[in-house]
């Protein structure tokens, strides 16, 4: 457990490097994710560049630095 915490600390020490980045990604994600239009404009423009998606826009828990990975 205790090498679990130092690894977090670390992580959220290297986030807050980039967190203007962080952050204007997170407003993207937000901005496409919380309306039906925008969301089915996006998911058109990844299918017509042919870029592999999962699913849906994952927007992060600021609390939780894995899904701050996931989201970017």
């Amino acid at each position: 457990m205790h090498c679990e915490h130092i690894l977090s600390l670390i992580v959220k020490e290297g986030l807050k490097e980039i967190k203007d980045s962080i952050l204007k990604i997170r407003n993207a994600v937000k901005y496409v994710k919380f309306s039906s239009t925008r969301f089915a404009r996006f998911k058109a423009c990844v299918e017509q560049e042919e870029i592999s998606y999962k699913g849906l826009v994952c927007l992060d828990v600021e609390t939780r630095w894995n899904s701050t990975y996931l989201m970017l």
